[in-house]
């Protein structure tokens, strides 16, 4: 006998709803590192979107005469917070607007291999068979070519661009979406409600995309979370080996490249981008994990 929800008393109603906002929020509460994360990615992201706001200088703006001033705490100026680069721009300011550049190809990139690698997952793990075999044959040979290389390749022929570096990531990420989906949706598409749409009559794109696409969701939202971290420190090595993002735009892993010839006589150059790739994902990888740990029924049992 199926029950009505207008037939529970409310305060059974009132515990469920109540227990499934005071879960995520006891799991926060609890780990002080998530909670500092939260304000560390906040950080990053208000510099990214007010940087034109927020900076005080103009990012390409040269001036030879102010060249390698130090930070203010190693006994530079005060107008420059974190000192100068080679050409005499503002540190402060580019590195403001090189989180744009870094969560604008972090977002993209997650965005595009999410969608591409959840659609192939569901399709796989529905049909089976040989579209399954062909699909996760696809997969293995993108594993086992090498990134590096790969990269290179489509540079070579399109050129570096911001544009370039989101469609290579992009493209390349999909293989883990697409396998846990795929397992999930081979447990799924046998189970009851599937086959009761099956047998009110529901199409084969219906039941992909309306009834088993709600239930996956939740897991390609923690592999994007846990991918982001890996596809910012990925722009940031092809920047600075001079295969992505190309100057003078800023971004982190250019400002990198750029301060290689200064790692003993300024130091700060180099340091601090990488604090700040270094800092962003170790922030963006423990959201995630409490993302997963949220979304996962089994750990909420």
């Amino acid at each position: 006998m199926t029950v009505r929800n207008d037939a529970l008393p409310a305060r059974i109603i009132g515990s469920r709803r109540g227990g499934a906002i005071r879960f995520p929020l006891q799991r926060l509460l609890a780990s002080p590192a998530v909670l500092l994360s939260f304000g560390a990615i906040a950080v990053v992201v208000i510099a990214a979107i007010g940087a034109h706001v927020l900076a005080p200088y103009d990012p390409l703006a040269q001036n030879l005469d102010e060249r390698l001033g130090p930070p203010l705490w190693a006994g530079g100026d005060a107008a420059h917070v974190l000192g100068t680069d080679q050409l005499g721009r503002d540190v402060l300011s580019r590195l403001m607007y090189g989180a744009r550049v870094s969560l604008v190809i972090g977002f993209m990139a997650v965005l595009v291999s999410g969608v591409l690698g959840i659609g192939i997952g569901i399709v796989s793990g529905f049909y089976g068979g040989l579209t399954d075999e062909v699909l996760m044959r696809l997969g293995d040979l993108r594993l086992a070519l090498p990134f590096v290389l790969l990269v290179i390749s489509v540079i070579a022929v399109f050129g570096p661009s911001l544009t370039n570096i989101v469609v290579v990531l992009g493209l390349t990420g999909w293989v883990a979406y697409a396998r846990v989906v795929r397992a999930e949706v081979l447990s799924m598409r046998e189970r009851e409600f599937i086959i009761a749409a099956r047998a009110i009559g529901a199409t084969n794109l219906r039941l992909m995309f309306r009834h088993i696409l709600p239930n996956v969701v939740a897991s390609g939202i923690v592999i994007g979370s846990l991918e982001l971290a890996n596809v910012i420190v990925l722009e940031a090595s092809l920047s600075f080996l001079g295969l992505g993002v190309q100057p003078p735009t800023p971004s982190w892993g250019n400002m990198l490249g750029e301060a290689r010839d200064y790692l003993i006589s300024n130091f700060w150059l180099a340091t601090l981008p990488g604090i700040a790739i270094s800092l962003t994902a170790i922030s963006v990888n423990l959201v995630g994990d409490w993302l997963r740990d949220v979304l996962d029924p089994h750990l909420k049992m």
